[in-house]
């Protein structure tokens, strides 16, 4: 049995599945709608992502929030509890404070637990490019790689999760403060599709303009044929907002180009959907950079 456990938030956007079958337990980031806050857990039982898309549909507003340090607490304890030490690899600090969270109650515990090993990782990362990070960690965990080990892989193989994304508006995204005003404006004429990428800082750049969905989609593929390392990429992750359809478009155009046949295609979850709102679509994978 591994002496050190992995643990993650919510905005991984992973399978409940594929979580339980590499051992990852999230701590869960919090929607509000209607004032009531809900816990987004990986299953989606406290609010379903099509019934969660329709709201956004209809105009529900609807509110994020990071875990709490006593959420994170929790989490941490049980494991430390059980004699593991923790890898804590968490969503990008440039898109949430909920990482700082963690890293702060990692420090508060580790006075508690001082022979126990608490190590964070910025992730600067987020959905499934999260997930991406915390599949390959598994994989040399599993094949007996320390603590220190996986956390100086997760620091450096995070450089080369590639993320790109498209949104049908850039409204959902602007209210939530992610993109400036300006380029929120893009999206708004000409059935115009913003293709968008995540930083290195693990900030948004809104980096293409494309006209209509599958055109944005085209630029996808295209791009991760320039930037995608064919020896590390046994599997690409993709995740949709209520748009299954264009998901399984974006995965044969990828099989078509490059031959890529296993994929993990997962529901955007409510803490980043309320941000890109209904119709968006993402890709992730291992690049020379990104």
């Amino acid at each position: 049995m591994s002496s050190f456990s992995i643990i993650t938030d919510t905005a991984c956007d992973m399978p409940a599945s594929l979580a339980e079958k590499l051992g990852i337990s999230a701590v869960p980031l919090k929607v509000v709608i209607a004032e009531k806050t809900i816990d987004c857990s990986l299953s989606r039982l406290d609010v379903g992502s099509k019934s969660f898309y329709d709201m956004l549909r209809n105009g529900v507003d609807v509110k994020t929030a990071s875990p709490s340090i006593d959420d994170f607490i929790r989490y941490f304890k049980k494991e430390l509890d059980c004699g593991c030490d923790i890898l804590y690899i968490g969503f990008s600090s440039g898109l949430s404070g909920s990482y700082n969270v963690g890293r702060i109650a990692a420090e508060e515990l580790s006075f508690d637990y001082p022979d126990r090993k608490i190590l964070t990782v910025d992730s600067l990362s987020g959905s499934m490019g999260q997930a991406l990070i915390l599949y390959h960690c598994v994989q040399i965990q599993r094949e007996g790689a320390t603590l220190e080990e996986v956390y100086e892989y997760a620091e450096r193989i995070k450089y080369n999760v590639c993320h790109w994304f498209t949104v049908d508006d850039l409204h959902h995204l602007k209210k939530g403060g992610r993109i400036s005003a300006a380029a929120a404006v893009v999206g708004s004429v000409m059935n115009i599709k913003p293709v968008l990428k995540v930083n290195k800082d693990g900030k948004l750049d809104v980096v293409y303009k494309a006209r209509g969905k599958k055109f944005a989609i085209a630029k996808m593929v295209e791009q991760m044929g320039q930037h995608f390392d064919p020896d590390n990429n046994d599997i690409v992750f993709i995740t949709h907002a209520d748009c299954a359809d264009d998901a399984d478009l974006l995965a044969r155009s990828i099989t078509k180009n490059y031959g890529i046949t296993d994929f993990v295609i997962s529901d955007i979850g409510p803490s980043l959907g309320a941000h890109s709102g209904p119709g968006a679509l993402a890709l992730f994978y291992i690049g020379d950079e990104r």
